[in-house]
């Protein structure tokens, strides 16, 4: 892939830090930080950075969280080199939990990007990074 662009792409930071259940999910101190330095990296590489804190997981939500910040650039979505999500969160096997405590699937979360659901972006490679617990 052709990378030359500027902006490179988008890179969406989301980081769950405070939950609604503080004993079962306990709040991610310093990850703050971890957004700060991500955020740096990617408009560093040439990348326009959106960042979004707290967010639930309702699938309905978290899908429209998503797709809303691909809707807000879809003009400029045709020039973008790469796609990267960062999501920060709590999480167990094969999920990642919300504010709110309810469970997503990463898969469902990759499958909002694919060429079938997301046509802006089907020549375009993109990148997951899941920053969470995933359990034992």
């Amino acid at each position: 892939y052709k990378v030359s662009h500027k902006p490179r792409g988008i890179a969406v930071i989301i980081n769950n830090e405070t939950f609604d259940d503080e004993d079962r999910f306990p709040k991610r101190e310093s990850s703050d930080y971890d957004v700060i330095n991500m955020e740096e990296l990617f408009r560093r590489l040439y990348f326009r950075v959106e960042i979004h804190v707290n967010k639930s997981t309702q699938v309905g939500s978290f899908v429209r969280n998503f797709t809303l910040s691909i809707g807000m650039h879809i003009s400029n979505i045709s020039t973008s080199d790469i796609f990267v999500a960062v999501i920060m969160s709590h999480g167990s096997r094969d999920s990642v939990y919300g504010t709110d405590g309810k469970s997503v699937l990463i898969d469902d979360i990759t499958a909002i990007f694919n060429g079938d659901n997301c046509q802006q972006l089907r020549e375009t490679p993109k990148l997951f990074f899941i920053d969470a617990c995933q359990g034992g």
